[in-house]
């Protein structure tokens, strides 16, 4: 097995802590890869995941991948749900009413789920995606590095979402206080944010690893803020890339269902319902009494939670870490989303 750990120090894990979950590990496969040279090109990071993933980490390494899986691959809190619903109703002839009817986490199982429910309350989802009869669809938000090996030789279609990090950061937190029932501020969870310190940090190395892969024939690169200005042009895109074709009602239709209004009514793709099971189980309530799963789907909404103050605080953090990666000027504009007035010479 080439993937391993590293520790994490008792204060770290102390800070980074929330229900069910106190103990955290850093984990990393840098294993040469002959068959797919791109993985050379991969930034050396190990990734901040609860220390149940070492239960799994085997598994998923020798996970044997299918030519007809089709896989949504994100860093949370990118747009992961709007992806796989477009996804899975691209890929099964925009049957609503059948969609409607399955929660997506079956419809769409997430292959590490495990990893981050506490063990008394998790079962073993590696074995459970892996006895799925094809085509199978699955969701992962690990690095490449950590995906199953035979996933790059073997190359099945995999879609990609990226988000800008300061909407993903404010996003996360919001996720963290209501599904993680962490407990800090704030300015606490910046910090653990910034230390990379909360799942599958560092989020832009994460990011930056798959774009480099953008141009690959079985990937396809995807961003929230495309898909919220022209959700249309996305959906014939994906549907092309997926070997569909869709006529121009069929679009409408989809984009209709993937609307904000709809999305946010849909309760099949609302993990609030496994939330509450969850904090039943846990005897925990959450922190919000109007928290919704699907929260706002809006490009920006950062500047209500984050003073100007914070926002050079996080920029000036996120440029460094940039620098130090080479970005090129394309994607600065997806972290950054410096097409939005006041962000146009973040790079200075």
């Amino acid at each position: 097995m080439a993937t391993f750990s590293e520790e994490i120090s008792e204060e770290q894990c102390k800070k980074a802590s929330r229900a069910g979950i106190k103990k955290f590990l850093r984990y990393g496969n840098f294993a040469p890869r002959p068959e797919f040279p791109l993985a050379e090109k991969w930034t050396k990071a190990t990734y901040f995941l609860p220390a149940t993933h070492s239960r799994y980490m085997e598994k998923i390494e020798n996970f044997e991948v299918r030519p007809d899986d089709i896989w949504v691959v994100t860093y949370p809190k990118s747009g992961t749900t709007w992806t796989q619903e477009m996804v899975w109703q691209i890929c099964n002839d925009l049957d609503f009413e059948k969609g409607q009817g399955i929660g997506l986490g079956e419809r769409f199982p997430m292959l590490e789920m495990g990893t981050l429910i506490p063990e008394a309350f998790t079962t073993d989802t590696v074995a459970d995606v892996a006895q799925r009869p094809s085509p199978r669809l699955i969701k992962s938000h690990l690095p490449p590095s950590l995906l199953p090996r035979s996933i790059w030789k073997v190359k099945p279609r995999i879609i990609y979402t990226a988000r800008n990090a300061k909407d993903i950061f404010v996003s996360f937190y919001h996720h963290y206080r209501n599904f993680f029932q962490y407990k800090g501020s704030f300015d606490e969870f910046s910090e653990i944010f910034m230390n990379n310190l909360i799942n599958y940090a560092p989020f832009y190395t994460h990011v930056f690893d798959y774009w480099n892969m953008r141009n690959e024939e079985n990937i396809l690169f995807l961003t929230f803020e495309e898909m919220k200005r022209d959700m249309p042009a996305v959906i014939e895109k994906t549907a092309e890339f997926l070997g569909k074709s869709l006529n121009k009602k069929q679009i409408q239709d989809l984009t209709e269902h993937l609307s904000f209004e709809k999305m946010s009514k849909n309760q099949s793709v609302d993990l609030i319902l496994e939330l509450k099971d969850v904090q039943k189980s846990l005897n925990i309530g959450k922190h919000d009494d109007n928290f919704r799963f699907i929260r706002k789907g809006q490009i920006g909404s950062y500047r209500d939670d984050m003073s100007p103050e914070f926002i050079e605080k996080f920029d000036n953090w996120l440029k460094e870490k940039l620098n130090d990666l080479q970005v090129e000027p394309e994607l600065w504009k997806i972290f950054f989303l410096d097409d939005v007035p006041g962000e146009k010479s973040i790079r200075t």
